[in-house]
């Protein structure tokens, strides 16, 4: 009594072979999932899928070191993303002469499926009981109206089992529904007075008490047409998957229960049917799988979805407050502008090519002997306003030091960081223009002392707000030494192909020193100049 209650409840609360609840589970696939083919198809032929114990699904293919191309089970178990893993040849199930898919029963420890009967020379149902683990030889179902011709006073007659209707042959592919209690299936069944409706259609069965099954009964001209129906999946006893021949080839359709009739089946259309053949829909509370021939090699493959990778969330900008020092009031004596563009940071490896560009400014700058000097950083305009503001001061006071290295005075080189505040590229597209607003300008500047500490980079005017790269150090540490230049940077236009290769190599947003337009353009390491 106990068990039998267990039993119960089991029936009652889980979806046999892990279906879901009754829900159009087809629409949660339609935005955020692409239709991909499993890693385990191969030239051959893959096909009659079903879902089985242990997490895992059987599927039909030849076997690659058999003598023929006949298909035998294979399994296979599903992994976490939903692919499949590599098959493994069942000879428990070869045993048994599986034809298509199966109808596994977890709850009764049952599997129904379809065999050739060699005696009728026709297709028929059977069942296997798997006992201390292993299946069990398979015994033809007690279906009303089928069999053999029995004998007048044979232990099948006296139990109830008349003779064999004519017709009633021909049944494949099963699926399970109603809690094990109903079996749909595939068959051609004759004359159309037994309600067959076209070529082959969809039929079911319900289990009568005695554990026997009942006639069968057509699905009805909401699914079945003149055409030819097949590959029935239930999924919570109130929606069928079926598919069906049409002008456009096999294509996977849904019927929905209303008032205890199915409804007329609606095409899945894309991602689910496609130009060519698409079938055999199966589905679990976390997966769907179909076979189809769309990729175009005519052979039949399985399909599962894959979740697409999450959108990056881009926040909205932040209000800058207002600066509470003012900008130390400077004046531009000559027209005279050195730009170094940077690509790179967290480095302080120099280059040989930047050793040669920096000497090209060092000597630009000695022709102005006694001239105050700006060197102003800017960042793109990716990463946070405090990150930035950090960045560009520190790439500043980077050539500052250098600057000082080779004998300029230190209070004749005023480093400023201006964040992202001053982009030469407005609207950056590409990584190309996000690189022609990382960069230093050094200029010649007459100062009118208004501020004392103007001088104090940290205190600089006009901090800004900027996006950090996508390798970049966390927006509360400050940044590291940069790299200004790479070998690879020879004129004026920054090239794209070197910001893919050092992006690649470094593993960090900015590489090289390249040049472009400022407020006076000028070339990397070849100052412009007016009097």
């Amino acid at each position: 009594m106990r068990n039998k209650l267990i039993n119960l409840l089991l029936a009652s609360t889980i979806v046999l072979s892990s279906i879901m609840h009754a829900t159009d589970i087809d629409d949660k696939y339609r935005k955020g999932y692409d239709l991909v083919a499993a890693s385990i198809n191969t030239a051959a032929k893959e096909n009659s899928i079903s879902f089985y114990r242990n997490n895992q699904i059987i599927l039909l293919k030849p076997d690659p070191k058999g003598r023929n191309n006949k298909p035998v089970p294979f399994t296979s178990t599903i992994k976490e993303n939903g692919d499949l893993g590599k098959p493994k040849l069942s000879k428990e199930l070869s045993k048994l002469g599986i034809s298509g898919t199966v109808a596994f029963d977890s709850v009764a420890g049952k599997m129904y499926f379809s065999k050739y009967n060699s005696v009728e020379k026709d297709y028929a149902l059977y069942e296997s009981a798997v006992k201390k683990g292993k299946w069990q030889d398979p015994v033809q179902m007690k279906i009303e109206g089928t069999g053999g011709q029995r004998k007048q006073n044979s232990f099948m007659t006296s139990a109830g089992w008349s003779y064999k209707t004519v017709g009633l042959s021909g049944f494949k592919n099963p699926s399970i529904s109603k809690n094990g209690k109903r079996i749909y299936f595939t068959a051609k069944i004759r004359p159309k007075e037994y309600g067959n409706v076209g070529g082959t259609d969809i039929w079911y069965i319900d289990q009568r008490e005695d554990g026997t099954w009942s006639r069968p009964i057509n699905a009805g001209k909401g699914i079945n047409t003149s055409a030819k129906e097949d590959y029935a999946f239930c999924v919570g006893d109130t929606l069928l998957y079926f598919s069906s021949m049409g002008k456009g080839g096999i294509d996977i359709f849904k019927s929905k229960l209303i008032n205890g009739q199915w409804a007329k089946g609606v095409n899945l259309n894309k991602p689910y049917s496609s130009s060519l053949n698409d079938f055999n829909f199966i589905a679990n509370d976390k997966f769907i799988y179909l076979v189809s021939t769309r990729n175009m090699k005519g052979k039949d493959d399985i399909y599962l979805f894959r979740k697409q990778p999450d959108p990056v969330v881009i926040p909205p900008p932040v209000a800058i407050p207002p600066e509470p020092e003012p900008d130390p009031v400077v004046e531009v004596k000559q027209n005279w502008n050195f730009v170094l563009f940077y690509f790179d940071f967290d480095k302080d490896i120099l280059t040989d090519e930047f050793t040669r560009q920096f000497k090209e400014l060092v000597e630009e700058m000695k022709q102005f002997p006694g001239e105050t000097f700006e060197v102003a950083g800017h960042t793109d305009q990716r990463g946070s306003d405090k990150y930035n503001q950090k960045l560009s001061e520190h790439r500043a006071n980077f050539v500052k030091q250098l600057l000082v290295k080779e004998g300029f005075p230190a209070d004749k080189i005023i480093a400023k960081g201006f964040g992202k505040k001053m982009p030469v590229v407005e609207d950056p597209k590409s990584e190309d223009d996000y690189a022609q607003n990382r960069r230093c300008e050094i200029r010649i500047i007459s100062q009118e002392v208004k501020n004392p500490s103007s001088t104090d980079i940290n205190k600089a005017a006009t901090p800004t707000e900027v996006v950090a790269p996508e390798n970049a150090a966390p927006a509360d540490t400050a940044p590291a030494k940069d790299q200004a230049v790479s070998k690879n940077t020879t004129n004026v236009k920054p090239q794209e192909n070197n910001t893919a290769k050092d992006t690649k190599k470094q593993g960090a947003t900015d590489t090289n020193v390249k040049t472009n337009k400022s407020t006076a353009p000028a070339k990397v390491g070849v100052a412009k100049k007016t009097k």
